[in-house]
């Protein structure tokens, strides 16, 4: 996505240039035919362009053209388009070329986008609309002039599998990023495969024959956060009985994959920060700092440009790590690939001894019109359960939430996706139950589950649950 300016225009208009940059959100199914091209060069994407014309704010009079598929406009550095508007949120909105129109997709902003005088949250716009956020109002239309960008001609990029345009996209983003060592923020809903990003990048890096260490701030008690990232040194605090490196530098010479970053504390960001930085670390209990080679990939379910705007995660440390930025689909904007997974999945099975008879296509094609909020995960284990038990139904046959309790477990299932299966069906249950209770109410419910209201949103999307927005501020 490049905007048609020059480098010292785009910096007095407080536009950024991205020359060669693409989205990871591209054209639906039945586009694809219409952006897709194949020459003795390779395969590419083929996007029109968006015109985007400030007709009202701080920067009426200017217009920009922008490649597609994908503008993200906001205030701060990292959107396509900066809009130097103090009512303006940072990452405010995202211009999507579709169906061969432009798609409005709000990102939570906090005075909303306004479209043709109706207020929206995802929308398509018509030729000529008028777009206000803030105090801007912009006008937009899609040109004729098209833009081929280079795609990968890859149907799989490590354990990650795609055909689908939007994943080809992906892959041509780490292909890219495989070949530096710059960090990596891997953004998408759960399920959608951002640690198989991580062990891809580093399996097709030079690091590969070095350490690759997993981190999950999620599952390490705040407490005891800072020693195991940063190691610790004997007599640092009670039971600190002996010196300890932490995960940065056991990955020293290869790649550490922050898993949940947007989990680690707001007084950790800061010492993080400094490490990556000087790539240097300084024990809990030491005055002596370590040097380490580490290249860092990050991965957050959260929106941390968000979190970043609520003063949830620092600033500093969000472009630190979002050098190359990388979202995933989620399953349900790339159904095209799932008769690939259903296989690889069924292949899987019967490469562990399993004796499996291959869906027909009828039960693919269910599988296709299912809404999967849980994505590839959950498309994953109903195939295991359609497999053993006949049932395509995502939600049929589903394992007990009771059953590691009572002793009954599937011991086709590797222990951390069994864990990880039990622990999104608890949290399923406790969230449903609570907005049951509620009679819906988001606010209440929160303050039932002692979380912010932002993750009871998140978790109506992704188990599809019933609730009422009652429109109060977040927490």
């Amino acid at each position: 996505m490049a905007a048609c300016l020059t480098p010292t225009t785009s910096r007095r208009l407080g536009v950024r240039c991205i020359i060669g940059a693409v989205s990871s959100e591209s054209a639906p199914r039945d586009a694809i035919t219409e952006i897709l091209s194949r020459d003795a060069a390779g395969l590419k994407l083929r996007s029109r362009k968006i015109q985007v014309a400030v007709v009202a704010g701080p920067q009426a009079g200017q217009s920009f053209d922008f490649s597609g598929p994908e503008v993200r406009i906001g205030s701060a550095r990292g959107c396509e388009l900066i809009l130097l508007d103090g009512a303006v949120s940072r990452h405010h909105l995202t211009l999507k070329i579709e169906k061969g129109g432009i798609r409005v997709v709000d990102a939570n902003s906090r005075n909303g986008s306004v479209l043709d005088g109706v207020s929206i949250r995802d929308a398509y716009a018509r030729y000529d609309s008028t777009l206000m956020l803030g105090n801007s109002t912009l006008r937009l239309r899609l040109l004729q002039g098209v833009v081929e960008i280079p795609l990968s001609s890859r149907e799989r990029f490590g354990g990650l599998i795609g055909q689908s345009v939007p994943m080809r996209v992906v892959f041509t983003m780490l292909e890219r990023a495989a070949a530096v060592d710059d960090t990596v923020l891997v953004e998408g809903e759960t399920g959608t495969g951002k640690e198989l990003v991580a062990e891809a990048l580093h399996e097709e890096s030079a690091r590969a024959a070095e350490p690759f260490i997993v981190f999950d701030c999620s599952a390490v008690a705040p407490s005891l956060m800072e020693s195991e990232l940063f190691g610790h040194v004997r007599g640092a605090f009670s039971g600190a009985v002996a010196d300890r490196e932490g995960a940065l530098e056991a990955a020293d010479g290869g790649t550490l994959f922050l898993d949940e970053i947007g989990e680690l504390p707001l007084d950790l960001q800061p010492k993080l920060l400094r490490a990556l930085e000087r790539l240097e670390v300084r024990r809990v209990g030491s005055n002596t700092a370590r040097r380490v080679d580490v290249r860092v990939v990050a991965a957050t379910n959260r929106d941390l440009a968000a979190e970043v705007s609520n003063k949830r995660f620092r600033e500093d440390l969000y472009y630190r790590l979002a050098v190359v930025r990388v979202g995933l689909p989620p399953l349900r904007e790339r159904p095209d690939d799932i008769p690939l997974l259903v296989a690889h999945f069924t292949r899987a099975l019967s490469e562990r001894g399993r004796a499996v008879t291959p869906l027909g296509e009828r039960a693919i094609k269910g599988l296709i019109g299912q809404a999967w909020p849980g994505n590839v995960r959950e498309l994953k284990n109903a195939v295991t359960r359609a497999l053993s038990h006949g049932s395509v139904d995502p939600r049929a046959q589903a394992p007990s939430r009771s059953a590691a309790v009572n002793g009954k477990v599937d011991l086709s299932v590797p222990l951390k996706e069994a864990r990880e299966q039990l622990s999104e069906a608890f949290e399923e249950a406790y969230l449903r139950e609570a907005l049951a209770e509620t009679g819906g109410n988001v606010t209440h419910a929160a303050r039932i589950a002692g979380v912010n209201r932002k993750f009871i949103q998140r978790a109506v999307q992704r188990f599809q649950l019933r609730a009422v927005d009652d429109g109060q501020a977040d927490d």
